[in-house]
């Protein structure tokens, strides 16, 4: 073979593996949308294993030209959203189409814990706050004593609902004076301070403060208290807890009076 034949014959070669490898490429092509079906924009498309990126137009297309056939990874993803992954086959001088549907990110949180907080009782004693969770009557704390900010007890007690507070400071349930006005209530509500009878029921005039069944003169009374009642010569700020129970119905049987007919009055001190 004379040496331009060679040199043809070379040239033949050259051409059929560059159009061979020319023919080896192809394209990928897809689009991003949402669960619903609406188009995702900008939308970062990576071809992993080439490093090669791109972005969704508005329409939620990409394009890849010019990828060599053969098995590759493709990446989507955007802020907000679930990644994914999928692979791919390219085919020589083909279409590959790769469309993602796109999850919105939920983020996984922490387990919570929840704790209810208990009532602020500080002072009172265990039976009170046994009583409160219960919810058999109205109750009082010294926390909401504080917030309340009353200049007497028998303010406090004017939140209560049904109670009539008279002005010598006997208290009755709201069935009214003359319907309950029995011995055991001849003065109203029974009132005990820290189990000790100090008025009320039928243990006398709830304006002495040496009311109880030993006439005794209680500590905590204010010798200065500007009410006659009973109540009022305790210092709403030395008060744990306040409990009301305006009628059998609703007292524990555990307290002594619960039996009375006009219901009791119990002030934990602190």
């Amino acid at each position: 073979m004379t040496l331009i034949a060679r040199v043809f014959a070379l040239s033949l070669t050259a051409f059929a593996v560059a159009r061979g490898q020319t023919n080896a490429l192809g394209s990928i092509r897809g689009t991003a949308v949402d669960p619903a079906g609406k188009i995702i924009p900008d939308v970062q498309i990576t071809i992993i294993d080439l490093n090669r990126a791109t972005l969704t137009t508005r329409d939620g297309w990409f394009v890849f030209d010019s990828i060599p056939s053969g098995a590759h990874q493709v990446r989507a993803r955007r802020a907000g959203l679930e990644f994914l992954l999928v692979n791919l086959q390219v085919l020589a001088n083909d279409v590959t189409y790769a469309d993602f549907v796109m999850k919105p990110l939920v983020p996984e949180l922490a387990p919570v814990t929840v704790r209810v907080a208990a009532p602020d009782a500080m002072g009172a004693p265990a039976e009170f706050t046994n009583r409160m969770a219960n919810a058999q009557g109205t109750y009082f704390t010294a926390a909401d004593i504080e917030k309340a900010h009353p200049r007497r007890v028998s303010d406090m007690l004017r939140r209560v609902p049904g109670l009539l507070i008279l002005p010598n400071g006997e208290i009755f349930s709201g069935r009214g004076v003359v319907t309950i006005n029995t011995n055991a209530c001849a003065h109203g509500m029974p009132v005990y301070v820290d189990r000790v009878l100090v008025g009320g029921g039928s243990e006398g005039d709830p304006a002495s403060i040496n009311d109880d069944s030993l006439h005794r003169k209680a500590e905590w009374l204010s010798p200065t208290a500007a009410s006659r009642s009973v109540i009022d010569g305790l210092k709403p700020q030395d008060i744990a807890g306040i409990e009301v129970y305006k009628g059998p119905a609703t007292a524990p049987a555990d307290l002594a009076g619960s039996t009375s007919s006009c219901g009791e009055i119990l002030i934990w001190t602190k």
